[in-house]
């Protein structure tokens, strides 16, 4: 009864928590990662893969995963060609590579993944990008700095929302459920530090997004 109890109650605080795929054929790497998260993001479940097989696997489970920290460059295999299989295609992306060539930033954000970090950044910084990530913002390099982006869906939604249509008018425009527009939503007033509606769509407005 108490094991019973007991498995209950972490299944619970499971459900609470942000889950965090890594997916990095490097062992070493991938398992010095881990350790990193579950020590700067107390508020987070890390799953890890080191194959494209025990990848899918974890997808097609009942876990739903908030974000996907995916390298580009695995045994076999791309990371930018795996984005295009059903188990990965609409899933909350972000590239997580020692690659610095512009071309596959470019490619990250034109598959319109939420971001691309770089595995040199700090530990301090990876960690800030990464809450980032979860809160729905989307993070590409630059020359200079990190910069604040929408990616291709969130850009639909909020010009169907400038325009006025309900949740439900978006998600038949766009084919997609409620839930995943809702979603789309709540990223966009993270983006935009806005409350309603009508805010994210004058805030928009002021920063020539629509």
């Amino acid at each position: 009864m108490i094991h019973m109890l007991y498995d209950e109650v972490m299944m619970t605080v499971q459900n609470y928590l942000s889950k965090i795929l890594i997916i990095d054929d490097h062992q070493i790497y991938l398992d010095g990662l881990e350790m990193l998260l579950k020590q700067g993001l107390s508020d987070a479940a890390i799953y890890k893969a080191s194959t494209l097989e025990d990848a899918k696997n974890l997808l097609k489970s009942d876990l739903e995963f908030d974000l996907i920290l995916l390298d580009i460059n695995l045994n076999n295999a791309n990371g930018f060609d795996l984005c295009e299989l059903d188990e990965l295609k609409h899933q909350p992306i972000a590239i997580l590579s020692a690659s610095e060539h512009i071309k596959d930033i470019q490619q990250a954000h034109a598959l319109g993944l939420l971001g691309f970090l770089n595995k040199a950044t700090d530990n301090e910084k990876l960690i800030d990008d990464i809450q980032r990530l979860l809160r729905g913002e989307c993070i590409f390099p630059t020359k200079d700095m990190t910069q604040t982006v929408l990616t291709p869906r969130q850009q639909d939604v909020l010009n169907l929302l400038s325009q006025g249509y309900p949740n439900k008018v978006i998600c038949k425009q766009l084919s997609l459920s409620e839930a995943t527009v809702k979603t789309h939503l709540r990223a966009l007033f993270n983006i935009l530090d806005v409350h309603t509606r009508t805010e994210c769509v004058s805030v928009a407005r002021e920063k020539n997004l629509i």
